[in-house]
């Protein structure tokens, strides 16, 4: 199915731009003959359709065309994260049977190992890339036609990042890739005209939801080979991009180049997410950047990408009502969400409870783990982990994940709440709130907070701040000054997973 909607866009915008990607550019006719043609080599290399075909690249045109050709082929995408040790990596395609590997020269150690380890025909994405087949082979191969898929057809298994346990395979079929693609289409206004700069790596569906997205509106993609702040920048300005996509973390070192409102001038639509945003940094990006429309995605991979939205006319710093912009949106038109109790009984309006899904988006269940399928869509809702609270007009504000969650005395601590106060507070970069033994409380609210090498900000200043602003309880009774970066997963969510082991590691030795 996936793959007739890409045959469509080719047909419709033939003479225009499918990608840029340094000083190379390829149309709509070359990316749709390079998609058949990799397809047609999949499967002379034997492989059809169900086979599990993994791809180990950084972002570039060459890993859309891979991950289309696996479509298109009726194959299954199983997409690796770069940042995985060679052991989870072998783990993957293993659980996952992944009978081919994609990687580009970027990877090349990995792949190498993965080749050496496992009965994998790897395919070169580019010079100096390991594999049987070149690039220039696969995308010479004679074309086939696409394979005719059911929507509810597995179409590909994105593994978890496994920050509290083995990362979990999430199958999703053909009908929900789609489905999200045409709903992102509409809530980011994306078509022929618009040029997307992307940045959230492909591997991720934060990259690869809006790649596919901007496929099926026949938008013109921009790839960097990394994320660089002041490359993103050039290329915005060289391009003169439309839409640009980063993580609230790549939108925080883009915002403090001085550049930046100059260079994004031409921008209309700002998409973030994948993790949580600060009021201040939110703040600041509406100020540089008045003139382009904001769009916070909430979601999943376990729903394929979004299930809420903040469109851009609720981005408004005035005129709304306070917990507006702090929300993650409302519920898209397809995607029912609830907020419920430990029991999975709705909770009032206003109430905290976990968000739960249900609508087309959501997956089929986990590769080869029936009971962790079992436990995630009980009741025949996707159960997120996240905790929420919504408004009486459907706005969602999400304050923390069920794992974070402080219990300090009794009491209940958001941590989203805390980091939001933190980040207000002059000299503040960064911060993260978590969880700590403590013998009085149980847990006690401990803050990492990012200064500049040469700040006058102090813990019993951050602790003074807090109190002025939240209840007590909710204020760090403990807080670690540091010019170090925090941990990050390879979407810039923080890894506190980590921040908790290194806090223990400290303390109990």
């Amino acid at each position: 199915m996936f793959a007739q909607a890409l045959a469509r866009s080719v047909r419709m915008h033939r003479t225009g731009t499918a990608f840029i990607h340094g000083s190379e550019t390829i149309g709509w006719a070359e990316f749709g003959q390079q998609v058949a043609s990799v397809a047609g080599a999949l499967r002379g290399a034997g492989i059809q359709p169900g086979d599990r075909v993994a791809v180990l690249a950084g972002n570039s045109p060459a890993h859309v065309i891979a991950m289309y050709a696996v479509l298109w082929s009726g194959a299954v995408l199983v997409p690796l994260n770069i940042r995985l040790a060679p052991h989870e990596m072998e783990r993957i395609l293993t659980e996952s049977g992944a009978k081919v590997i994609f990687s580009d020269a970027a990877n090349k150690a990995a792949a190498q190992a993965m080749t050496d380890l496992l009965p994998l025909i790897g395919i070169a994405m580019d010079e100096g890339a390991v594999g049987t087949l070149t690039w220039d082979a696969v995308t010479a191969h004679a074309p086939i036609e696409a394979e005719r898929t059911d929507i509810s057809s597995l179409a590909a298994i994105y593994y978890t990042g496994g920050t509290t346990g083995a990362p979990k395979g999430v199958m999703l079929n053909h009908g929900s890739l789609a489905f999200q693609a045409l709903n992102l289409v509409r809530e980011l206004d994306l078509h022929r005209e618009s040029i997307a700069q992307a940045a959230p790596p492909l591997f991720h569906l934060a990259g690869a939801g809006f790649a596919q997205a901007c496929t099926m509106a026949g938008a013109t993609q921009i790839y960097l080979t990394d994320f660089d702040p002041v490359g993103v920048l050039e290329s915005i300005r060289r391009h003169k991009a439309t839409h640009v996509s980063l993580v609230p973390t790549m939108m925080g070192v883009v915002m403090d180049i001085p550049s930046a409102g100059a260079d994004m001038a031409t921008i209309t639509r700002i998409i973030y997410g994948s993790s949580s945003i600060s009021d201040t940094l939110l703040r600041k990006v509406i100020s540089i950047c008045p003139d382009a429309g904001l769009t916070q995605i909430y979601g999943q991979t376990e729903c394929t990408g979004p299930c809420l939205f903040l469109p851009p006319e609720d981005h408004a710093l005035e005129g709304k009502p306070p917990m507006r912009l702090a929300s993650a949106g409302r519920p898209d038109s397809c995607s029912e969400v609830r907020l419920v109790d430990a029991h999975d009984n709705p909770v009032p309006v206003g109430t905290a409870g976990e968000i739960v899904v249900r609508g087309p988006s959501v997956m089929m269940g986990y590769w080869q783990n029936e009971a962790a399928t079992k436990d995630a869509l009980r009741g025949g809702w996707l159960h997120t982990g996240d905790v929420g609270i919504e408004d009486d007009e459907g706005y969602i504000r999400v304050v923390d994940r069920i794992k974070d969650m402080i219990v300090t005395g009794g009491e209940n601590v958001f941590c989203a709440e805390v980091e939001n106060v933190i980040a207000t507070l002059p000299g503040v970069k960064f911060c993260a709130v978590i969880g700590v033994p403590d013998e009085k409380w149980g847990e006690r609210v401990h803050a990492i907070v990012g200064v500049g090498p040469e700040t006058d900000v102090t813990a019993e200043a951050v602790i003074a701040h807090c109190k002025a602003e939240i209840a007590g309880y909710k204020c760090p009774k403990s807080v670690e000054l540091t010019t170090t970066p925090l941990p990050l997963s390879a979407v810039g969510k923080v890894r506190k997973d980590l921040l908790r082991a290194e806090y223990l590691k400290r303390t109990t030795a």
